[in-house]
């Protein structure tokens, strides 16, 4: 049996939740006070991020109170009292990505380098038999693939999915404190996306771990070959040995295009459904206004102009988090992989 064969029957796979419950509860031990704080101040930003639309309908409402009797005097101080308020949840909100990004960049970096210590420090305790029967590229992959990958879910994909979950759940609460006829128009468009995004996605994902996999072989290849090409050229194995290369460099490119084409494909599908969406939400917040149909909100506010108008503003940033989230979907999947592996 080849080395590449005992490697890749060798190795386990953990279930998802249990490699992500892991590499958290290890990230907690590293950073209890400083993980803790990043990730509030991500959530602190995901709120103040979702708060615009609100300020939208109070100022539209406080133009329309004034524009009868013209005493715009009156309105300035309102409107004004409304945009400083603004002003100081957006200045939060950059305090608390300063904070966010800041934080994780050390939690990530630190958490890769004591993770590096901690498998060198394993393989030194490992017997010489596992050397002989994993390939150097293979091994040496879990430094370089693996623990990339996993920077990028930790210092990036895993929190932007914090960020997008709690915009998602305030930007719910209030459309559904506006009016929840027009919340459930946007989440019956949402659910289509979604819909697409475990489809497409779903393939992606699949093709992206079969990426990481085929490219730590492609790796190991290539490292045994180099460091004995004097035994391979003295036995005359370069056809072989060619043959063999291109076997696995073939699957890798397989692979790959497939997982990029899957999600390059959609990005550009959630961008038109979330346009469309748009556009829906615009005639029948028209139709409503038209027919003087009767709003149902915890609110209580009828539903007028200054109601209709945040609604398109809340369906663009909703379809605008599931694309990130769709965005962020390979990277997890990518940083699962290379956590299963060295886990």
């Amino acid at each position: 049996m080849s080395k590449a064969t005992e490697t890749n029957n060798a190795r386990p796979k953990l279930p998802v939740g249990k490699i992500l419950t892991r590499t958290i509860k290890m990230l907690w031990e590293f950073y209890p006070v400083l993980l803790p704080v990043a990730l509030l101040a991500t959530v602190v930003q995901a709120i103040m991020q979702s708060l615009p639309s609100v300020f939208l309908e109070r100022i539209l409402s406080i133009i329309s109170n004034y524009i009868d009797s013209g005493d715009w005097s009156s309105a300035e101080g309102l409107v004004f009292q409304n945009v400083a308020l603004l002003a100081t949840f957006y200045v939060l909100g950059l305090l608390a990505n300063i904070v966010s990004t800041q934080g994780m960049a050390i939690v990530t970096q630190g958490a890769l380098q004591k993770w590096r210590s901690k498998m060198f420090s394993h393989m030194q305790d490992l017997p010489i038999r596992y050397f002989d029967t994993h390939l150097n590229g293979d091994i040496m992959s879990y430094y370089t693939n693996d623990i990339d990958a996993m920077r990028q879910m930790i210092g990036m994909s895993l929190p932007q999915l914090l960020f997008t979950s709690v915009v998602i759940i305030s930007v719910i609460f209030i459309m559904f404190y506006y009016s929840a006829l027009m919340a459930l128009v946007i989440l019956f468009g949402a659910s289509l996306m979604a819909l697409a995004t475990k489809n497409l996605g779903g393939k992606s994902a699949k093709n992206f771990v079969k990426t990481q996999k085929t490219t730590a072989d492609v790796e190991g290849h290539i490292q045994e070959i180099m460091n004995g090409e004097k035994v391979v050229k003295v036995f005359s194995h370069e056809p072989e040995t060619i043959e063999s290369f291109d076997k696995i460099n073939d699957e890798l490119m397989v692979v790959s295009r497939n997982a990029n084409l899957y999600a390059n494909t959609l990005m550009p599908i959630l961008n038109n459904m979330g346009n469309i969406m748009y556009v829906i939400v615009a005639i029948v917040s028209g139709v409503f206004i038209a027919l003087n149909i009767q709003n149902i909100s915890i609110s209580g506010l009828p539903f007028t102009i200054a109601v209709a108008v945040p609604f398109l503003n809340m369906t663009r940033q909703f379809s605008t988090q599931i694309n990130q989230i769709s965005g962020q979907i390979n990277s997890v999947v990518m940083g699962v992989a290379g956590a299963n592996r060295v886990f």
